[in-house]
Parts: C-alpha cells; structure tokens; sequence
C-alpha cells in the first residue's frame, strides 16, 4: 500500500509539472502571435507605401504616400525586420527553457526594451508622428524578458492603435517603486476608455470597446493573465478624450491610484 500510494504522489506531481508546463507554453503562443502580429503589420505598411510610390498618384490606395521617403522606409522595414528577427529568438530561446526549466528572471532594462520596441513599430510611431518619453526612476526591473517585452509592446502599440487623429501622440513610461516593489505605468494623451461603461471588462478575452479599429480584444487579456501569473498587478485609469494610464505593479501591492 505504502508503494502504491508514492506511486501515486509521483504520478500527480507528473501531471500537475505538465500541466504547468502546458500552461506556461499557451501563454507564451499567445505572446508570440499577438506580438508578431502588430511587427507584421508594420512592415506591410511600409511595403505599401514604397509600392504606392511607383504608382501614379490618382490610383494609388494609400494616400498617405508622402509620410515617408523611399530611403526612410527602406531604413524602417530593415530595422523592424531586424528588432523582429531578435524578439523571435528570444520567445524561441523562452520556449526552450520552459520546457526543460523554471521561469528564467532577466535583469529588465526598461528604456533599452522600449527602443527595440520602437525599432519594431518605427514606421507606425512617424506615421501617427508619436513621441515616446521616460521619467525612470527604477532603470532595472528583474523580470523573464519576453514577459516584459509583450507588457511594454502592447501598451505602446494599443496607444498607437488609439491615438486622436488631430493630436500628436505622446508617451510616456515611468517607473518608481512602491513599499519596495517596482511600478512600471505607460500614458498616453489618447481617446481614452469609458471605464464606467467597460471598467469591469477591459482585460476580459475578446472585449473591444473602440467600433472601427483594428482590434480582436485579446492584448490586454494576454498582459492581465501573465502578469498575474508571476504575482503582480495591473491597472488602468481612463476617461474619455483624456488618454489611459496602464500600471503594473510587479509585486503584491495595490498601487496608490487618486
């Protein structure tokens, strides 16, 4: 009986280890499709706009043609596909170890992160002539680095995505620590979400609360379930016409939101 029952144990603890490993991989595919997604993307408008130069002006679909010299997004499309190549290698590399290993922790650099991501979406940040801004007063978060990477990529992509036409677009990523756990906040100057309208649906699975974008509400679903995961938090404060602040607490504590 004795044999039987730690036969047992082994056994459950074989599936529970597997299951983990399931589920880390799952999160994982949804980081890298959703991410991959919007660099596609961008490369695709780039391409566009060099194959609408060699097409007279009164036939060509992009009207937005003269955004970019042919030089400038020639120079976009290589730095994109290169940031593309190196973030691909990474969830790749991320793969690898949570098959055979725990959840790696990197040693985050927030700006340098933020710059590959610009290098990923340069042709979309010119186009929406966007700035980006640091007030970092934590350089450094320890983090698995393709989890941090898909954190900051989305909300800089989402505040791409929902920028006001008539209004340049600025960024801004902060840092700071709280009862010693770092916050990481993106804001932006965007359109802003009804959050007494969507407050208690903005990080479900399939919420799109914006009509005519180009958006399958599944982001913020992703950063919500990962980061929870690994024991944090995350928060937004929104209104209308007036922009979104998201904020990540990497730890057990609520930030102090007024």
């Amino acid at each position: 009986m004795q044999q039987e029952l730690t036969r047992k144990r082994v056994e459950v603890k074989t599936e529970t280890n597997l299951t983990n490993k399931i589920q880390q991989l799952e999160r994982l595919n949804h980081i890298i499709a959703h991410n991959l997604r919007g660099s596609i993307a961008n490369i695709k408008m780039l391409s566009e706009v060099l194959q609408n130069k060699n097409i007279p002006e009164d036939c060509a679909e992009n009207a937005d043609n003269d955004a970019f010299t042919t030089s400038e997004a020639i120079q976009y499309i290589n730095e994109s596909s290169i940031s593309l190549l190196s973030t691909l290698n990474t969830l790749m590399e991320a793969t690898d170890i949570q098959l055979n290993d725990k959840i790696k922790y990197d040693d985050c650099d927030i700006k340098a992160i933020t710059e590959h991501i610009i290098g990923q979406l340069r042709g979309f940040i010119k186009q929406k002539k966007a700035t980006i801004e640091y007030d970092l007063a934590v350089s450094h978060i320890s983090y698995p680095m393709p989890y941090m990477e898909s954190i900051l990529y989305n909300f800089i992509n989402n505040a791409l995505k929902y920028c006001k036409k008539d209004v340049e677009l600025k960024i801004v990523i902060s840092s700071y620590m709280l009862n010693g756990v770092p916050v990481l906040t993106v804001k932006d100057n965007g359109i802003g979400i009804d959050l007494q309208v969507y407050g208690r649906k903005i990080f479900n699975l399939y919420q799109v609360f914006h009509p005519g974008y180009e958006s399958k509400g599944v982001g913020l679903y992703i950063i919500k379930t990962q980061i929870e995961f690994l024991g944090g938090t995350v928060s937004v404060r929104s209104a209308v016409d007036e922009g979104s602040e998201f904020i990540v607490v990497f730890g057990s504590v609520e930030p102090a939101i007024s």
